[in-house]
């Protein structure tokens, strides 16, 4: 301070000499410095304070703003895709810089206490908004909720089964438990495969699926292995709109859940039931012979010594333990027949095991009679050749009639997989190219031709057009008329008039009236 009052005076002292031969200027001097310069000084100084004052009060009222319109306006940010996110309480959504811009401005605008600011403030919101990362948000219980209800009972059975599944996707997300294998049904691939599409999607997360596997590797030490048990029953078009939907939600709920529980493991055994943990850690509280132990004791039945098992029976067998225990591939074929072998007398050249049984070998036994007796499989598959197929619902009644025994279409299935490999089952539903002795679906058909043809005729409504859900209903009529208890399906019937009636067929769903007088 005092070199600017010595540099002042100076600054003086060097005009009075410079114009000291000037009386005029010198006046001049004096009165810019004794009866102007005070009173500038003073209004200088008041206008000082004003700025100063308004300065405090604009600083305040903005700090007022921000604080309330992040407390409306639930803004966040993630770095790794620059994108920003609002939560309305109930759901996430991506939104772009533009719309929080404009909501901004808006109510900045409206309030007009801020108008000087306005630029000033949008670049303080928009730097604390990026400052709030998405996954410190924590989810209102309508969220929460709305994910679980959305998982259980429908894909996970219990609602801790749920919350077990989305911890370690929070896990991974936050990069926890790297070194934990989480093994689930190979049927869940396209599941997986879903939920890491979303991730990378919503949160630019290229791995949130890296550590789960639908098959068991040599490599992977049970000890670090994980169960999920998943329905595998539900409908992925389900869960592909379901992640259209809410998979925003499931994802932040995932790390709200992971940061709640520390990780999936402290979940365990903090939150699950001894059910769920028992299941989860089957193969880090077990060994290969535990469990090769536990499915004989369950499967395998002690013998006479004429009795005998082959491997490819007992194979079988070994995946009907994996179903019913729900359990994904767990073991190598090779390391489950070794143990076996130490257990029971084998007989390398034929491939089979002496001295023991299977209560459930008998009905697999009897399809695959069933099966060999009364199933051919087409050969010819030219191009003028009708393709044949039949339901496994339909096999399962046709065993029925044959044996007088139930069985399920899921064990049909599980038969044809294992047993003939070759065979082209479509939609896990429709064997393709095979008929069957007992029943003659095309005979049924074109026998019930001169009834449908009969009904029309008779019909006073007869039109110069016959719908192929009507040809359908007649077909059906016939068959309950002649006591037929076998109907074959309306997609049977429907490509068998194709191929049959081609050229009676107009608008693809319609035969002209002419096929009648044919």
């Amino acid at each position: 301070m005092d070199e600017k009052r010595s540099e002042c005076y100076e600054s003086l002292n060097k005009l009075f000499e410079k114009y000291k031969d000037n009386s005029y200027i010198q006046q001049r001097i004096y009165n810019h410095v004794v009866m102007y310069l005070p009173n500038t000084i003073d209004d200088e100084f008041k206008n000082y304070e004003k700025r100063q004052n308004l300065n405090v009060s604009l600083t305040q009222e903005q700090q007022i703003f921000i604080q309330i319109f992040l407390s409306k306006n639930n803004y966040y940010y993630l770095n790794s895709n620059n994108f920003f996110y609002k939560y309305d309480g109930t759901n996430y959504f991506i939104i772009k810089e533009d719309e929080i811009i404009h909501k901004l401005l808006s109510t900045i605008t409206n309030e007009r206490l801020l108008l000087q600011w306005k630029h000033k403030t949008k670049i303080n919101i928009l730097k604390q908004i990026k400052d709030r990362h998405l996954f410190t948000s924590i989810p209102e219980t309508d969220t929460i909720q709305n994910v679980l209800n959305s998982l259980s009972p429908l894909i996970f059975s219990t609602k801790n089964a749920a919350k077990y599944f989305l911890t370690i996707i929070g896990d991974n997300i936050l990069k926890k438990n790297t070194n934990l294998i989480f093994l689930v049904n190979s049927q869940l691939k396209q599941f997986l495969n879903e939920l890491s599409d979303t991730a990378i999607i919503c949160v630019n997360h290229t791995n949130v699926m890296g550590n789960f596997m639908t098959k068991y590797h040599e490599n992977h030490l049970y000890e670090n292995c994980r169960l999920i048990k998943i329905n595998t029953n539900f409908s992925n078009d389900y869960w592909r709109d379901m992640l259209k939907k809410i998979g925003l939600n499931l994802l932040c709920v995932s790390v709200y859940y992971s940061k709640r529980y520390e990780n999936s493991d402290k979940f365990i055994e903090r939150k699950a039931d001894e059910d769920l943990k028992t299941y989860t850690y089957y193969l880090k509280n077990n060994n290969q012979e535990n469990i090769v132990n536990e499915f004989c004791d369950q499967f395998i039945i002690d013998s006479d010594i004429q009795d005998k098992l082959e491997w490819k029976n007992i194979h079988f067998i070994w995946k009907q333990f994996l179903s019913d225990q729900n359990f994904p591939n767990i073991m190598y074929t090779n390391n489950l027949k070794n143990i076996l072998k130490s257990k029971y007398t084998y007989d390398e050249n034929n491939d089979l095991f002496y001295g023991i049984t299977s209560k459930y070998l008998p009905i697999y036994k009897e399809f695959i009679n069933f099966w060999n007796s009364t199933i051919k499989i087409t050969t010819d598959l030219s191009n003028n050749s009708f393709y044949n197929e039949l339901e496994i619902d339909e096999l399962c009644f046709l065993f029925k009639i044959r044996t007088k025994q139930n069985i399920s279409e899921e064990v049909v299935f599980k038969i044809l997989t294992h047993f003939f490999p070759h065979i082209e089952i479509i939609d896990n539903k429709f064997i393709l190219n095979v008929t069957s002795s007992m029943w003659n679906k095309i005979s049924d058909i074109t026998g019930s031709f001169h009834f449908i043809k009969d009904k029309i005729q008779n019909n006073s409504n007869n039109s110069a057009l016959i719908s192929l859900d009507d040809m359908y209903d007649h077909y059906k009529h016939c068959c309950l008329h002649n006591s037929i208890c076998l109907i074959v399906s309306k997609r049977y019937f429907e490509n068998y008039i194709y191929y049959k009636l081609s050229d009676f067929i107009i608008y693809d769903k319609f035969i002209k009236n002419d096929w009648i007088y044919s």
